[in-house]
């Protein structure tokens, strides 16, 4: 505004002396052209240079001259408001990463910790095949030394158990052949009881009986014939009734025998021989029963037996595996680069280091699957980014980038998107990969930081 008034004050004074007021106005207008905002000013001034004749009550009109320097100036006005903004740009933080990096962990399935005896510094250029991290061996020898008492133990428990297995199948084959004549003389048994002592027991009772009836006829017909005889002989009385007596005795004691006969027949052929068929089928049926059970139980127990002794095989192999295993792995007491590369403590994570040091040093303890060292090739670079959702719909695959590194702000390197992820790998967070086009500056290394920009 300053200037303005200033500009105005010149103009006066000039008109006043006879100065051409059109050349000021056109000086006016070219001092004003470089930036938009003073447009309005131009075209303030330009209509105070036109009035302030009027307002002293100058009597000269305007001249031809005047109103093309006027005209000029407008047109001047309209053609910076035609011209384009300068176009939005979109910056990006990203991480320089190697596109060749190789992680050092501790993968020996046989010692489950370790600890580091030493490690080359964070930032130390290696080369392939150069030892990177030495662990302490002493742990190890203890852990082979108690390895190796386990395997023999074992060993030696495989050998007593083979002794074993072999008695035990001794044993099995004496108790099979036991249950089978077991079964064998239960068969028998039945069979012979069904075949001959059955119909030997009821023809037994049958010819009983029917003996005792011949003894009770034998009696009777004696009686008889002794009766008639001593009718018709001459003996004494005495000596007949002796007889006489005896026989009577003896037809009474055959009645009674053959009444015993018969109860003792019925019982065999009613009850004795009915039981004695259950009996005999039922002890064929448990010898049989008795030998299934004897069978089953032998051939689980022998089964049962041969699993175990294969569980112990298998448990003695891996011992011995295990240990063989360990021999193997004391001999990588030491870690080796697998390329080319500088050494970064720790695991990298998209490429950035974390936010605070690595903790790991000598005396440091690893665990298993541990990350102990990453070893990253500088020769190749790229940059890693982390989007957020309103950045995916310009950051896309192939989509053209500025890549300036933070530690050297004049310099620029061309950049492509070769990969934006879709799914984030955080809460509004998402993975993309830029590809750099040239020569990077050697001083650039793997983990430093840079602005991607990225045009509208």
């Amino acid at each position: 505004m300053k200037r303005f008034v200033y500009l105005t004050l010149i103009m006066v004074a000039l008109t006043t002396n006879g100065f051409p007021p059109h050349a000021l106005a056109g000086s006016a207008v070219q001092d004003t052209a470089h930036s938009p905002d003073r447009e309005e000013k131009s075209a303030e001034k330009g209509a105070s240079t036109e009035e302030q004749p009027a307002e002293e009550g100058a009597a000269k009109p305007k001249t031809s001259k005047e109103n093309s320097s006027a005209a000029t100036g407008a047109d001047s006005a309209a053609e910076r408001k035609d011209e384009p903004k300068e176009p939005e740009v979109l910056k990006v933080e990203g991480v320089f990463e190697a596109v060749q990096a190789w992680e050092l962990i501790h993968d020996l399935d046989q010692i489950q910790t370790l600890e580091i005896e030493k490690i080359l510094p964070h930032g130390t250029v290696v080369t392939k095949g150069q030892t990177v991290v030495w662990f302490d061996a002493e742990s190890i020898d203890k852990k082979i030394a108690t390895a190796e008492i386990e395997l023999k133990l074992a060993e030696l428990a495989a050998a007593d158990d083979q002794f074993s297995y072999d008695q035990f199948l001794e044993t099995q084959k004496l108790d099979r052949d036991a249950a089978e004549r077991a079964r064998h003389q239960a068969r028998q048994n039945y069979d012979n009881y069904v075949k001959v002592d059955r119909e030997q027991t009821i023809a037994n009772a049958k010819f009983s009986l029917k003996n005792s009836q011949y003894y009770l006829e034998n009696a009777q017909e004696e009686l008889t014939q002794l009766t008639q005889m001593y009718e018709e002989d001459d003996l004494t009385e005495e000596s007949e009734e002796i007889v006489m007596k005896r026989a009577k005795q003896a037809v009474e004691s055959a009645e009674f025998n053959l009444e015993n006969a018969k109860v003792r027949t019925s019982r065999i052929m009613d009850q004795t021989v009915p039981q004695r068929d259950k009996t005999e089928e039922a002890d064929l049926a448990k010898a049989e029963m008795a030998y299934q059970k004897a069978i089953h139980e032998l051939t689980s127990s022998k089964q049962q037996r041969d699993l175990k002794r294969k569980q112990a095989a298998t448990e003695l192999a891996e011992k011995s595996e295990n240990f063989e295993t360990l021999l193997q792995q004391r001999k990588e007491i030491v870690m080796k680069s697998p390329g080319d590369g500088i050494v970064m403590h720790g695991e990298l994570t998209r490429g950035a280091l974390g936010a605070k040091p690595s903790s790991i040093e000598a005396g440091s303890k690893i665990s298993q699957d541990q990350v102990i060292a990453t070893i990253v090739n500088p020769d190749r670079l790229r940059v890693r980014l982390e989007l957020s959702e309103t950045q995916l719909a310009q950051v896309v695959p192939d989509a053209k980038c500025v890549v300036k590194p933070n530690s050297l702000p004049d310099t620029a390197f061309n950049g492509i998107v070769a990969r934006t992820d879709k799914v984030p790998f955080a809460a509004k967070k998402f993975d993309a990969e830029v590809k750099l086009k040239g020569k990077i500056d050697d001083s650039i290394v793997p983990t430093m930081t840079c602005s991607v920009e990225f045009t509208k």
